[in-house]
């Protein structure tokens, strides 16, 4: 049947319309998840793989549309390495355009206590993209605990850059005046070659010593007095350190001969780096501490094994105080 031209004006009309239709549903289409899903799209990864995982998910409940759009974006060649949220019920092509764009969303990072480079490297290449992580041991200490927000692509380099301004930003805006005078005295002795490394390294003792507070400036005194004074630091946490066993809880002769650089019993002056990060309050205890001015050259666990301390300047006390735990120790069972 030949059709006359209006019903053909009828039929285009019809037909257009529903292309118009399909259009608007096609861009209105929404992802399918209910909370904010991560999508980490790796160095070197093709559209195709990506497609595949997304399907996987079911969150993409229209894959074929989904790549149309892709393709005719241009995301099938243009694929950027990062982390990126799909957020609840997202457009697809919002999505399309996001990560045409690369425009990543960063990750949040909790940088704790740890103790040595390698436990850090295995943390950092855990969560980021890179896993090349490598922190030198001389580098370890211009790291501070913090949580911080990083793009899942950001390498090694870029990675100690910003820790690195991390660190300048903390002396500038962090420590008090009672600090920079304590280390204007420090810079004037022989053992203390660099005022803020010492002080991390001393920060890092301390922080392995003990969890209350309070007693962070007085701990940190008795360090600063020893070294003042050209006695060895003595400090039980750096013996654990040098053992390698951090769960030690009672220590022994045999440990006290340990061979290694970060014992304070056999060698003078500060440990080579620190024994752990030490927060921030840690540090500002340790250097701008109200109780940092002290005549206490001994100090050991208190015998009520609550986490505080006794404290003595002579040795014929501290004596006492260290039998006194040592019995507590024995009564406990712990050897």
């Amino acid at each position: 049947m030949k059709l006359n031209k209006k019903s053909l004006i009828i039929l285009l009309s019809i037909m257009v319309a529903i292309g118009v239709l399909a259009c608007i549903r096609m861009v209105t289409l929404r992802t399918a998840n209910e909370t904010a899903y991560p999508i980490y799209i790796a160095d070197g990864e093709t559209f195709d793989t990506l497609m595949e995982r997304q399907q996987k998910e079911l969150y993409i409940e229209h894959p074929t549309v989904f790549r149309l759009m892709a393709k005719a974006r241009g995301l099938d060649k243009r694929l950027s390495p990062g982390h990126y949220l799909m957020k609840p019920d997202m457009k697809y092509i919002d999505l399309v355009q996001k990560l045409y764009r690369g425009q990543q969303d960063p990750i949040r990072l909790t940088i704790g206590k740890f103790r040595t480079p390698q436990q850090l490297d295995e943390y950092l290449n855990g969560k980021l993209m890179h896993n090349d992580f490598d922190i030198p041991l001389d580098s370890f200490h211009l790291i501070l605990p913090d949580t911080y927000e990083f793009y899942w692509t950001v390498t090694p380099e870029q990675f100690m850059q910003r820790m690195e301004r991390e660190y300048e930003k903390f002396w500038q805006e962090k420590v008090g005046a009672n600090g920079e005078r304590r280390f204007e005295l420090l810079s004037m002795s022989d053992f203390i070659p660099d005022t803020r490394l010492a002080a991390i390294i001393i920060a890092s003792i301390v922080e392995e010593e003990t969890n209350y507070g309070p007693e962070k400036p007085r701990i940190a005194s008795v360090y600063w007095n020893r070294l003042d004074r050209g006695m060895p630091l003595q400090a039980d946490p750096t013996v654990k350190y040098a053992v390698g066993d951090f769960t030690l809880r009672r220590i022994m002769n045999k440990h006290l001969s340990t061979d290694s650089p970060f014992n304070t019993y056999l060698h003078a002056g500060l440990p080579p780096a620190p024994i752990c990060l030490p927060s921030k309050a840690t540090i500002d205890a340790v250097i701008a501490g109200e109780d940092l001015e002290s005549n206490y050259l001994y100090f050991c666990a208190s015998e009520k094994m609550d986490g505080t301390h006794r404290f003595a300047a002579t040795l014929a006390e501290h004596n006492r105080n260290a039998a006194a735990f040592h019995r507590a120790l024995t009564a406990r069972g712990i050897h």
